[in-house]
């Protein structure tokens, strides 16, 4: 026997960064999904296979997870088994195999919708009740420790779906009538969530009266962008995201590859901006910029904003 669950991407719509201090931020799921199967084993043994990350018939026993959650490329699936395996009380052996339609490291919450599948397709393997309020909070737990300091917002975006406004472990799902077509662009640098998080904590620590005015201002971006998107005003919804690009500029989570890709997609497109982490990763922009954004180096990841979270297969 073996269970199947899959998570969906996410894009922070508007404002990232912020979130970690406890602001307001809009994010929305993308139908990118990462799938997760496992099957229970009869010994105490597991074997991972990871795409993603690199990892090919990694055998392990639960002795070893100290040590594997020490690397980058295994800590997440050693942190899930350990977590989920202590919330839910099982103790046994397992095959998992992970596969991910979105870029790693690339600010589409690949990490989030790895851990909530696995939560998932863990918890329904072995015939335990889960609900979707314990699967967001569990890999909640798994990215705290996988990015050194998380919002929340991708494991509760990944988990619930379609468009949150989210803030400090509550969200709203937003009435949209119609999700905006949006183009994501890839500049292909790999980013470090962690290290950009540690980066922008020095910011407000040199300069705290300069970032309580700054945080202060996401708030009426995200205000003003819920606002717009509810109505449908998707000029207003971009001149709001360029905005949001600004101030994230400020903050020095930008760079040369996402400003140059971002103002090409702004040639064909009402707002464009960075989306995620920053410092690589992607950008979004609202309507069809894949020309403008290709003609710059960049590459288009196809997809559109979905309204399912995490799901069996």
């Amino acid at each position: 026997m073996a269970t199947k669950a899959s998570a969906p991407g996410k894009v922070i719509l508007l404002g990232e960064h912020a979130a970690v201090y406890g602001n307001p931020v809009l994010v929305a799921t993308v139908n990118l999904r990462t799938y997760v199967t496992v099957s229970r084993r009869d010994d105490n043994r597991f074997t991972l296979n990871n795409d993603a990350t690199q990892i090919e018939n990694l055998e392990f026993s639960f002795s070893d997870i100290p040590k594997l959650k020490k690397e980058w490329n295994t800590v997440l699936a050693a942190e899930c088994i350990e977590k989920t395996f202590a919330k839910l009380g099982i103790e046994s052996g397992l095959d998992i195999e992970i596969s991910s339609e979105a870029p790693v490291s690339s600010g589409l919450g690949s990490s989030a919708s790895a851990a909530s599948a696995m939560v998932l397709a863990i918890a329904r393997e072995f015939d335990r009740d889960i609900s979707n309020d314990e699967i967001a909070n569990l890999a909640w737990d798994i990215e705290n420790i996988v990015h050194g300091k998380s919002s929340g917002v991708d494991p509760f975006s990944v988990t619930f779906g379609g468009v949150l406004r989210y803030q400090k472990g509550k969200f709203k799902k937003l009435k949209v009538k119609k999700y905006p077509e949006i183009t994501i662009g890839n500049t292909g640098v790999i980013s470090n969530t962690g290290d950009i998080v540690m980066d922008v904590m020095k910011v407000k620590d040199e300069f705290p009266k300069f970032f309580e005015n700054y945080l202060e201002a996401m708030v009426h971006v995200v205000d003003y962008g819920q606002k717009f998107l509810e109505k449908g005003k998707m000029k207003e919804f971009g001149q709001i995201m360029n905005i949001n690009q600004g101030l994230l500029y400020s903050i020095g989570v930008s760079s040369p590859e996402l400003d140059r890709i971002i103002w090409a997609a702004r040639e064909n497109s009402l707002g464009a901006k960075l989306c995620g982490a920053g410092r690589g990763g992607i950008m979004i922009a609202l309507g069809d910029a894949g020309r403008q954004i290709e003609e710059a180096d960049g590459s288009v990841v196809k997809t559109e904003i979905c309204d399912e979270g995490v799901r069996v297969e």
